[in-house]
């Protein structure tokens, strides 16, 4: 009994031997092999009031006037009231519309890699890559979205002018941004704000409204200069460009300039309606009332 035993197993190994060797020549395999199959998964959808927004930061050499003028050529600027045009080049800031076609100096900058500056000391840290910024955003109607158009400043004085009272301030701490809410309209357009900001000081706890109820929030103080509002309705594919005037003064200096000297540059804000899911021609059922943003 125990010869037999003994050959059998012999027997057993030699033919798992065999096995491997011919596994081996043959390359090894999955045990498995399934097809690939389609995700099962509903796409993501839009909520009806949302709206989608391309953001990007472009940078033009402040002695390159002849690409500036080319640029505010082609811009559109009587789309804002022309109290509001005169309160933004006092302050030092100017915008403008484009269609759907961009001036070619404007898709030069964009399809441009942004280079390092000739003296990084000049420009507030991390300014470069600020700079080359492009966003794809999401916002739902009234939604509070910062656009930040610089690096904090350790110290900044700045100067503006409301209702024909010149103002100032120094600051700690400080950054500049565009607060920027989204309106879809009936039409498939949509109505678009931008407001000048300045963050600035150690953050604070503060108590905000939200909806129905005060919200305990931490961030620093807001200095807001809602005379400055900028109000532009968009149809899907144009833009809208946010910068300096000629001569960089004021908020527009603070907000988009960069470096000082034969160095220096200006940034150009723009903001492209990408997409839009509302129309209450067809289907009324979707309006909605803006979110409520705490702080606001």
């Amino acid at each position: 009994m125990r010869r037999c035993f003994g050959k059998a197993r012999c027997d057993w190994q030699a033919w798992l031997g065999v096995g491997l060797l011919a596994a081996g020549a043959g390359g090894c395999a999955p045990l498995i092999q399934e097809s690939p199959r389609p995700s099962r998964l509903p796409p993501v959808k839009l909520a009806p009031d949302a709206v989608v927004l391309d953001a990007a930061f472009v940078r033009l050499p402040v002695k390159d006037q002849a690409g500036y003028d080319e640029i505010w050529q082609a811009a559109d600027e009587l789309a804002l009231p022309a109290e509001l045009r005169r309160s933004l080049a006092v302050n030092g800031l100017r915008v403008g519309r484009f269609g759907q076609q961009l001036p070619a100096k404007v898709r030069e900058l964009l399809d441009t890699p942004l280079r390092p500056l000739e003296n990084p000391d000049e420009a507030a840290s991390g300014d470069a890559t600020l700079g080359s910024t492009r966003q794809h955003l999401s916002v739902r109607s009234g939604q509070r979205t910062n656009l930040k158009t610089s690096e904090p400043y350790p110290h900044l004085s700045v100067l503006w002018t409301d209702d024909g009272q010149i103002r100032g301030a120094t600051l700690t701490d400080a950054s500049c941004m565009l607060v920027l809410r989204a309106f879809p309209q009936g039409d498939g357009r949509v109505r678009c704000t931008l407001t000048p900001e300045i963050e600035h000081g150690p953050p604070r706890t503060r108590w905000v409204r939200g909806e129905g109820m005060l919200i305990q929030q931490t961030g620093q103080e807001r200095l807001s200069f809602q005379g400055l509002e900028i109000e532009a309705t968009l149809a899907a594919g144009e833009w809208l460009i946010v910068s300096t005037t000629p001569q960089m003064v004021g908020l527009g200096a603070a907000f988009f300039g960069q470096g000082t000297g034969p160095a220096s540059h200006r940034r150009m804000l723009l903001v492209r309606l990408s997409q839009t899911q509302y129309d209450d021609l067809f289907a009324p059922e979707q309006t909605s009332a803006p979110l409520a943003t705490p702080g606001e």
